[in-house]
């Protein structure tokens, strides 16, 4: 290589240095510039659109990202995240939330004994009746008790407690289906289904009854439900015939809900009319339980027959039961001290001398027509006067 060509070369690296220190210089100095600007104008506001450090095209770029310089980003802040909390699912039957108006000091109550049937039927009566401040519903149930099996409760002692301890106007049963495979306790125990279980069975329901009746209290009681199990099926039947005797003897009024959710051909179905008229599942899922929209179509047929015995929840609590020697009813419903009835007319006043005031009210004869079969009296003139009377041709 020459001298000359390495004295070339040098002075081209030289100048290729000293570019790249001025163009360095220029990036460093861009930095201020919208400052410096802003300190010529310092009454006015200058608005420097950017792109970064530099607005728009930048022809330093590379060597800014090469060298580094600029403005440091402030690193985006994280948002907290939210956590949903996680819609815990409605088990079937189980009543929405609804307002229930303030009731009365003096309120009626209705009890609802049983076990998860009565306490699903006790809901749907209290949604019913929501409106309505003159009664109210109390549950006296156990979910898994009935009257079979070693801890069955004393049913009888529990609505009598309750009786004598609040104005109870009507007791509502619904009971038997944790009764399905329990035996009586006793040595041996009394199995299922036997004749001695079911005539036990049979002195449990009169018991309850027979507290209710002798505390002058009407009582409804729902029968059990079909289902899509034919043995389970024969079970409640042969229950709700024992409900049902219970019901003819003591004057109780039974509530066959049986056909009621049966389908058109008599066949189990899940589905049904509510009490809307809608098409509905009114079934649990395991085709015993009721949903929802299934213990108020229960309560429905239940809270009728309870207006027609309590008088749509008037004061009088009897009204509608049948004659029964042992059920004597102290009150009446209240009506107008008036005898006549509205839009009726004044009573016309009998002339006293008129032969109808005389027969039917003094009780006096009617004075004898002559010549009629009924007068006794002999006409004037003797027999020739009676035969003269007889008409021709006679």
């Amino acid at each position: 290589m020459t001298i000359r060509t390495w004295k070339n070369r040098a002075g081209q690296a030289s100048r290729s240095i000293a570019g790249l220190a001025i163009a360095f210089s220029l990036v460093l100095l861009s930095d201020g510039l919208p400052a410096a600007l802003a300190q010529d104008a310092p009454g006015e506001e200058i608005i420097v659109a950017q792109n970064g450090v530099f607005g728009g095209f930048n022809p330093f770029a590379p060597l800014q990202r090469l060298f580094g310089g600029g403005r440091e980003r402030k690193p985006a802040k994280k948002q907290p995240s939210r956590t949903r909390k996680p819609q815990v699912a409605r088990p079937a039957g189980t009543p929405p939330r609804f307002e229930i108006m303030a009731k009365d000091p003096d309120a009626g109550l209705i009890l609802v004994v049983g076990d998860r049937m009565a306490r699903g039927v006790a809901d749907g009566l209290k949604f019913t009746l929501a409106d309505k401040p003159q009664i109210r519903v109390e549950a006296v149930s156990e979910d898994k008790a009935g009257f079979a099996g070693d801890t069955a409760p004393d049913w009888a002692a529990q609505v009598l407690s309750k009786i004598r301890g609040a104005d109870v106007k009507a007791v509502v049963v619904m009971i038997g289906q944790q009764d399905i495979g329990k035996t009586f306790p006793g040595e041996p125990p009394v199995e299922f289904m036997t004749a001695e279980w079911l005539d036990t069975y049979r002195k449990k329901v009169d018991a309850l009854v027979r507290v209710v009746r002798q505390e002058r209290k009407p009582i409804v009681w729902a029968g059990l439900p079909p289902t899509n199990q034919e043995l389970l099926n024969g079970d409640f039947t042969q229950l709700n015939s024992i409900f049902q005797s219970a019901a003819e003897d003591r004057r109780v009024r039974y509530v066959d809900i049986w056909d009621i959710f049966l389908a058109d051909d008599g066949s189990y179905s899940s589905y049904g009319p509510d009490v809307d008229g809608k098409n509905a599942k009114l079934r649990a899922n395991n085709r015993i339980d009721f949903t929802w929209a299934g213990y108020r179509k229960v309560a429905f047929f239940v809270e009728r027959e309870l207006s027609r015995l309590l008088g749509g929840y008037g004061g009088l609590a009897f009204e509608g039961v049948e004659d029964d020697p042992n059920f004597i009813v102290l009150t009446g419903r209240t009506t107008s001290p008036e005898t006549l009835l509205l839009g009726g007319e004044e009573e016309a006043r009998m002339d006293k001398d008129s032969a109808a005031y005389g027969l039917f009210v003094a009780g006096k004869p009617l004075p004898p027509v002559p010549g009629r079969v009924d007068d006794p009296r002999m006409p004037v003139g003797g027999a020739s006067a009676l035969g003269d009377a007889v008409p021709s041709g006679s």
